[in-house]
């Protein structure tokens, strides 16, 4: 059994800024976890119509951002832990 203590604020998405996970050349927009709590980010290329959805080490890339979002349906949760 593992016991963790937190101090200050409890780690997860609800702390963290889109801006945060803003790169060079994409635009974070949306902010979903996993069910584990690791963050996952959805974010558009500033000057391509790209986007991506990235998971850790992995990046899947979509058209449009709906296309995207059907990728996150059911496979991530929203902020409150509820299903996308």
């Amino acid at each position: 059994m593992k016991h963790r203590f937190f101090y200050g604020l409890k780690p997860g998405i609800n702390n963290l800024s889109t801006k945060d996970f803003s790169q060079k050349d994409y635009e974070c927009s949306l902010l979903f976890q996993t069910k584990r709590g690791a963050p996952v980010v959805v974010a558009r290329h500033k000057s391509l119509d790209i986007w991506k959805v990235q998971n850790g080490f992995s990046t899947v890339f979509f058209g449009t951002k709906a296309e995207a979002l059907a990728y996150c349906k059911g496979r991530f949760l929203d902020a409150d832990g509820q299903a996308v």
